[in-house]
């Protein structure tokens, strides 16, 4: 299997649905759909890129900004997480516990719709963001590792693509079936 760059797989960031800091979600949403529709893709992008004032790409919003900042709850629970955080006892805890989803999905989605991007937008660490000569495989450790997707891929300091998970399993099921299967 060729030994992939991050560059080799990513989408440009000028291709990429990018908006504004101040950008209300709706408006946001809707940016997706025209962008992708300019671009003639079959559905649009599930992510965007935030802009500064100056066109400096400075976080993304992803569906699960979105989902969390529909149920403002989520950011009262506590964010680390130990490696048995996740049973059905621990998620239905933190459901009851902070009230999670109590109002109507139209009543949260009029709430959220007006949120600019800035208030919902993952401003990424150091360690979210991977260089354009980095293996896929530091990229695909982090995925694995529960890394906020999807990866940025920078240049000399600047956001240059956007890496997808989606995109990197596309290239390893096309290697995995060009593979010859042993026989015994």
């Amino acid at each position: 299997m060729k030994n992939f760059k991050a560059k080799d797989l990513m989408i440009p960031a000028d291709e990429y649905c990018r908006v504004k800091k101040d950008t209300t979600l709706h408006e946001a949403m809707a940016q997706l759909v025209i962008q992708s529709e300019k671009k003639g893709l079959s559905h649009p992008h599930r992510d965007l890129l935030v802009e500064d004032e100056e066109g400096k790409i400075i976080g993304k919003v992803t569906m699960l900004d979105i989902f969390k900042s529909m149920e403002p709850n989520y950011f009262k629970k506590e964010t680390g997480r130990h490696q048995n955080a996740l049973t059905r006892e621990y998620v239905q805890k933190i459901y009851t516990d902070f009230n999670l989803w109590s109002e109507p999905l139209s009543t949260l989605c009029q709430k959220c719709a007006a949120l600019k991007v800035s208030e919902l937008m993952h401003t990424p660490h150091l360690t979210e963001m991977i260089n354009e000569d980095d293996s896929i495989d530091k990229a695909l450790h982090s995925f694995v590792l529960g890394l906020h997707q999807p990866i940025l891929v920078q240049k000399d300091g600047n956001v240059t693509g956007v890496l997808r998970l989606g995109d990197i399993f596309e290239n390893i099921r096309k290697a995995i079936l060009a593979c010859e299967i042993e026989t015994a």
